[in-house]
């Protein structure tokens, strides 16, 4: 095992496993750290809004990984890492960046985590959260519009024009590597249980 133990938290968008990981964390206040693959979006700032609004930010490339896993090998060396802070909005990374000190626990949040192999090979304990097609669409509505300032239309032409079909090829064949598969979950509680106790199996 790794000098932290690492935690993958895999799922369709609007599956809740980032509440998941915010709730597991919180379980695991003092010892745990939380990276999201959503900071890792690769900068658009090069190209017009316009440009930007048309990429497809479900697809593996829109993410750099090589950044996000160099990042957290980094963080096993006990160095601290500058995680960067991706604008939503404009989408584009800010000049700013959330400093990241190793953690007996370092949480990976993401949809893509499980497609790539070399994130596969560092990660401890896999999880990934299997929820229905029509429940993660209603949360991500639910979601992007308060939290990210979008309209329905758009949020609702986003899913079905990149987000079904890149979760059918991408994400949901992924789940194969996954050590637990949790199916849509009557409660988000339900999961933080499920995955505090493995981790206390590990860690004991």
């Amino acid at each position: 095992m790794n000098k932290a133990l690492i935690v993958g938290i895999c799922g369709g968008s609007g599956s809740g496993k980032t509440i998941i990981a915010n709730q597991l964390s919180q379980k695991f206040k003092n010892s745990s750290v939380i990276i999201n693959q959503d900071s890792y979006y690769k900068d658009l700032s090069s190209i017009s809004f316009e440009m930007r609004c048309n990429q497809n930010f479900d697809h593996p490339d829109s993410i750099d990984f090589k950044l996000m896993r160099s990042q957290i090998l980094n963080l096993l060396k006990g160095r601290q890492i500058k995680v960067p802070i991706y604008d939503f909005t404009k989408h584009v990374r800010t000049k700013k960046h959330q400093e990241v000190d190793l953690s007996k626990i370092i949480i990976l949040d993401g949809t893509l985590i499980f497609s790539q192999i070399k994130l596969v090979e560092i990660i401890d304990l896999k999880v990934f959260i299997d929820v229905p097609d029509s429940k993660r669409l209603k949360f991500r509505q639910q979601r992007d519009a308060l939290e990210r300032g979008r309209t329905l239309e758009s949020i609702n032409n986003q899913y079905t024009t990149t987000v079904r079909p890149m979760y059918n090829e991408f994400i949901d064949p992924s789940k194969k590597y996954a050590d637990i598969i949790i199916t849509d979950p009557k409660t988000l509680d339900e999961p933080v249980q499920i995955i505090q106790n493995e981790i206390n199996k590990i860690l004991d």
